[in-house]
């Protein structure tokens, strides 16, 4: 397949005026001008901006369920005694009864649909119910998208079916952490090599929590125990001291920046610039309360330009943290988050219009990552092409049969709320 007369964001997030080639799910050549092989496909691209496909690299699902039932409440209140405790209360309840169900199923591709048509390409999925790991396994494969699965306690024995996924396991929340814990992750980290995974200082009460029982952050912990490295996955790092950014800058771990949760949830602003000096890893995640990467972004390039060092950053910085930053722990799954020769054809077809205008290249100024990053919204995706193959034409999914999916989904809705549903049940589907 030939992608003719495209323009698309380099691995500088700088515009090309190109021609590519995709063959066996990768990026072959890229080149001025291709000319189609004997009955090769071509695609005349001349109406889109091409965006390498984005890393989502916290989440939680299925959470759509959840929306809005954590607003104005820390997080060491949820499930209390209130009515909206109760609530959440239900729900989690509910998750966990419906794993291995149709419904549970439902719930969890209607959420990946949702990342997808966002522009999402790889996830960090760390789950919403108990013992769910496999079935969110099996909806990723049968969505398309590419994803990092947390197992938890978990080491199952059979084989991955997919090339598009890989296994991880937990780290024990801070609260919930003793010796017999921290050594059973220890042991899981070595017995299967995947990356280790979990919440990290998050809000104050974690932090004072970890302090308590180990005397040291958990930052120190994983450091002392020799499982910090490029391997781990931190969520969050909103409470980290000096010695702590210093450590996981050092380690080359990965930290996932959640802005928008953080915001919302009432905890504070992670050191984002410090850790970004430091030469810190940092990716982007929504967690839970949304499902829009690009919202999480442009909250992320705001917190850069109102830090004491914003001239030092700017949207391609954001752009990185949001897509190539999120390669060394997805390259299992044949995620790079950059459009080049070698590379997986994960790419977002961007409908060019004036609403990205205008852009400007010239040698001295270029207003393209900016204007692709604080304009674009997900409704400009018109195709989503993942390891070469299609999964979104024409803003419809190709490997699910969407309609059936909304009015599946629909019903739950009223099923689950019933006479607490605002909206009419028959008009979620429109």
């Amino acid at each position: 397949m030939i992608l003719k007369h495209t323009r698309y964001l380099g691995p500088d997030f700088s515009l090309y005026y190109k021609d590519i080639r995709i063959q066996n799910n990768n990026i072959t050549d890229i080149q001025p001008s291709l000319q189609a092989e004997h009955e090769e496909e071509t695609i005349d691209c001349s109406d889109y901006l091409i965006y390498p496909a984005l890393a989502d690299c916290h989440v939680h699902t299925p959470d759509t369920l959840l929306r809005g039932l954590f607003s104005d409440m820390s997080l060491h209140e949820w499930c209390d005694e209130t009515e909206q405790g109760r609530l959440q209360t239900y729900l989690f309840e509910y998750l966990d009864n419906s794993v291995g169900t149709p419904s549970f199923e439902t719930l969890v591709l209607y959420a990946y649909l949702q990342y997808v048509k966002s522009g999402v390409g790889f996830i960090v999925e760390t789950g919403q119910a108990d013992e769910s790991s496999g079935i969110l396994e099996a909806c990723a494969e049968k969505i398309g998208i590419k994803a990092l699965v947390d197992w938890y306690d978990e080491t199952p024995s059979h084989e991955l079916t997919s090339t598009n996924l890989q296994r991880g396991t937990h780290f024990p929340e801070e609260e919930d952490l003793d010796e017999k814990g921290l050594q059973e992750a220890i042991d899981r980290v070595a017995k299967t090599s995947w990356p280790l995974m979990t919440h990290c200082l998050e809000t104050r009460f974690r932090r004072e929590e970890i302090l308590r029982k180990f005397g040291m952050s958990t930052v120190e912990l994983l450091n002392m125990q020799a499982v910090l490295d490029e391997k781990t996955i931190l969520f969050h790092c909103v409470e980290t001291s000096e010695r702590d950014r210093a450590l996981l800058s050092s380690s080359k771990a990965t930290i996932v920046h959640c802005p928008v949760s953080n915001l919302i949830s009432g905890a504070r602003s992670m050191n984002l610039s410090d850790l970004l000096e430091r030469g810190a890893h940092i990716t982007l995640g929504t967690d839970y309360l949304t499902h829009d990467i690009w919202e999480v972004m442009r909250t992320t390039y705001a917190e850069l330009k109102q830090s004491t060092k914003s001239e030092h950053f700017g949207a391609n910085h954001v752009w990185n943290m949001a897509s190539k930053a999120a390669a060394p722990i997805a390259s299992a799954s044949g995620y790079q988050g950059t459009i080049m020769v070698g590379a997986p054809a994960d790419l977002l077809f961007v409908e060019d219009n004036f609403a990205l205008s205008p852009l400007i290249e010239t040698p001295g100024f270029s207003n393209v990552a900016y204007n692709t990053l604080i304009h674009t919204r997900p409704s400009m995706i018109k195709h989503v092409m993942l390891g070469g193959q299609w999964i979104i034409r024409e803003g419809r999914c190709l490997t699910i049969d969407e309609e059936t999916l909304e009015m599946e989904y629909a019903a739950i809705l009223h099923s689950v709320f019933a006479e607490k549903l605002i909206n009419r049940p028959d008009s979620l589907t429109h």
